[in-house]
């Protein structure tokens, strides 16, 4: 559209106007850095894989489909180690609860899961959240924002959803919310939102919208040295040796020691109900205020 209008401008001031001692040109401009020119979409899918996250579910949604579609297109990735490959798998699911309920699964088999969606979507997966949310799970869910409300405004700029972000799902629990303010941070906010879901043991939400989504903009090449990979309190099988795990444990900071589904010796228990320290459904009032 660009082209067509400059051709279109051009021609007119053409037939309309004296340009025939129009000598005026532009200096070219040199190049001293390596650029990079891509959409806010990208920049997340990008910050995602770079930040460790190998499992992707979606149901399509305007605009958070782009970027499931862009990972789709790059599954396989390189390492820096030559003949090296790695895969990260996107899933399409059926809807959006199945996308945030199945991240959840990945998240717990020690996966760095995400799944992304707009609004309405969004409306969808507040008892998945809530379901992350009662069991401490690290589930990243990357939420772009558009016009509402229900259906509204689907391919329209909007920046309406922090407080529904803040309070979605019935009850009150701990998560965190990240909103970018430009392409450069939707690359590294992507990428950081994965070590405080895990630091931490609850659902980040990653909020931003439309407009850096399907903006496109040229950066100098992004610094991925400073991306680093913090996976928080993780107990493997020599470490719970002879204990009994328990995957809520009470501890000075809040935070329990994490053992994925499978490790050996880490038996687990998982419900939508409040539980005690070992996952089994409690109702006393000590335990749920603790």
């Amino acid at each position: 559209m660009n082209v067509v209008a400059v051709d279109t401008a051009y021609d007119y001031a053409e037939k309309n106007f004296n340009v025939n001692n129009f000598k005026h040109k532009l200096e070219k401009q040199g190049i001293t850095e390596k650029r990079i020119f891509l959409t806010g979409n990208q920049a997340v899918a990008m910050g995602k894989v770079l930040g460790g996250c190998r499992v992707q579910t979606y149901y399509p949604i305007t605009p958070a489909a782009d970027e499931s579609e862009y990972l789709e297109a790059h599954e396989i990735l390189k390492t820096k180690k030559e003949g090296d490959q790695e895969a990260i798998i996107v899933l399409q699911t059926e809807d959006e609860i199945a996308a945030v309920n199945s991240a959840s699964g990945a998240c717990l088999t020690g996966a760095r899961a995400a799944t992304s969606t707009s609004g309405p979507g969004f409306s969808l997966m507040a008892e998945g959240l809530g379901w992350a949310g009662n069991n401490e799970v690290p589930l990243v869910i990357t939420l772009y924002q558009r016009g509402g409300p229900s259906t509204g405004q689907p391919t329209r700029h909007s920046q309406q959803d922090l407080r529904f972000a803040m309070h979605a799902a019935h009850g009150e629990f701990a998560r965190i919310i990240l909103a970018s303010g430009d392409i450069r941070e939707c690359f590294y906010d992507a990428a950081e939102v994965f070590n405080l879901a895990e630091k931490y043991q609850m659902p980040v939400i990653h909020l931003l919208d439309k407009g850096m989504a399907n903006s496109s903009q040229t950066y100098p090449i992004f610094d991925y040295s400073k991306v680093k990979i913090d996976r928080g309190q993780i107990v493997g099988e020599k470490e719970l040796e002879g204990k009994v795990y328990k995957r809520f444990q009470f501890t000075e900071t809040g935070v329990s020691p994490r053992a994925f589904l499978g490790t050996k010796n880490a038996v687990q228990w998982y419900s939508g109900d409040e539980h005690n320290e070992s996952g089994n459904i409690n109702e006393e009032p000590f335990i749920r205020q603790k």
